[in-house]
């Protein structure tokens, strides 16, 4: 199965309540394909001669994909724009931001085999009912792409300078090539601070290799230098991957083994379900599972099981996740649903894939919540139709969504 060979093979439509009367804040939406969501804000801002900050928006969306979202401004103007790319269509003046309420995908699914193609009805309708664990998949890992470790592990640790060696001196195959040879180079000079800032590429960059050349040894001051939202990606990435670990490990404790499948992604492997079995389907769907941070705790004992059993793989205590002192990041806490149930999900008709010769394709329509990952949709769905083998292939790793 293949996902994303051309942009509008993966078609996301954000679903948002705009704010009804007049107001300040400009709202527009915003059509995009082959540009990052971060790229095009930067256009925006550029065409109305404004700062990147001002230009606001709910989420990221995938760069290969043809993506709809909102944006919005205080006071911005009442214009659209268009160039190659994006287009930015003027909406209305509210009183108040649009509110996301999630995001309707339409995905093309390539290169199917024809004995398994025609097992995909049936197997979105029973996603359909009982859902998918509500992981957070491989979009949300691109901080760790080069598969050495988490910088958030790191500064749970106290180990500042393995945090910034693993943010700035790491390079990962998914990196530009610029970037990659600058990662490089910063990885063999390492601790002479003078060349890596003659080899800097960003204004970070060169702060941070300054200030080591200022103040030798002070990792954690140098940290603080890396803007606060990647920072927080940093954080998040680790937590969110602990959530993935501890679901798999509760789902494989709750489950027998022949209801189980495991799908490979960029953190390792995680484990769906087959179904949901009756007496545990109406707990699940209302269910969450928290986010750890220093001051969790668990209502549902199978958690806190799952919880103490990859803290101990990891060789962690929840005391580490205490904030470590002031402008340094830290994990907050927050609760999660265990399960991603689609809405209004369908499959369309099998046909002839134009693009791979002797195979079959197919579209599948549906809506997720804020949060949800569309692409552990159609894991599952390969799973199912597959009879629990892996394999879903990506033209490249999708931008968090």
């Amino acid at each position: 199965m293949k996902i994303k060979l051309l942009p509008e093979d993966f078609v996301v439509e954000e679903l948002a309540d705009i704010p009804a009367g007049s107001g300040s804040i400009a709202i527009y939406t915003l059509e995009k394909s082959g540009i990052t969501t971060l790229d095009a804000l930067a256009a925006v801002a550029r065409a109305f001669d404004l700062p990147r900050k001002v230009v606001r928006h709910a989420g990221l969306k995938d760069r290969h994909a043809v993506t709809t979202q909102h944006l919005w401004i205080e006071g911005g103007p009442a214009k659209s724009i268009e160039e190659k790319g994006l287009a930015l269509r003027f909406l209305k003046k509210a009183g108040g931001p649009p509110v996301s309420r999630g995001n309707r995908f339409r995905i093309v699914l390539r290169d199917l085999d024809p004995v398994e193609a025609p097992r995909l009805a049936g197997a979105a309708d029973s996603v359909a009912a009982d859902g998918v664990p509500n992981y957070f998949d491989s979009q949300r890992f691109g901080s760790s792409r080069h598969g050495e470790g988490f910088v958030g592990k790191k500064v749970l640790l106290r180990n500042w300078e393995e945090a910034l060696k693993l943010a700035l001196a790491k390079p990962s195959r998914f990196d530009t090539e610029s970037r990659q040879k600058r990662m490089q180079s910063f990885k063999r000079h390492w601790g002479q601070w003078e060349m890596c800032l003659e080899r800097s590429g960003t204004r970070t960059e060169a702060h941070i290799f300054g200030y080591l050349m200022r103040r030798r040894g002070d990792f954690s001051g140098a940290l603080k230098l890396i803007e606060r939202p990647m920072l927080a990606m940093y954080m998040h990435a680790y937590q969110s991957w602990l959530w993935n670990e501890a679901v798999s490990r509760f789902l494989k404790h709750a489950l027998p083994s022949d209801v189980l499948m495991a799908a490979r992604y960029l953190g390792g492997y995680l484990w769906f379900h087959r179904f949901v079995p009756a007496d545990l389907s109406s707990k699940w769907r209302r269910m969450t599972v928290p986010l750890l941070a220093y001051r969790t705790r668990f209502e549902d004992g199978g958690v806190s099981l799952a919880y103490e059993e990859i803290l101990r793989a990891e060789k962690l205590e929840q005391g580490d996740f205490k904030p470590a002192g002031h402008n340094l990041p830290y994990m907050k806490g927050e609760e999660r649903s265990l399960l991603l149930i689609p809405a209004k999900m369908k499959a369309g008709a099998i046909e002839d894939d134009d693009k791979y010769a002797g195979r079959k394709k197919s579209v599948i329509e549906f809506e997720l919540g804020r949060g949800g990952y569309a692409t552990l949709i159609v894991k599952k769905l390969r799973l199912m139709i597959s009879e629990g083998k892996d394999g879903v292939d990506e033209v490249e790793a999708a931008e968090e969504e």
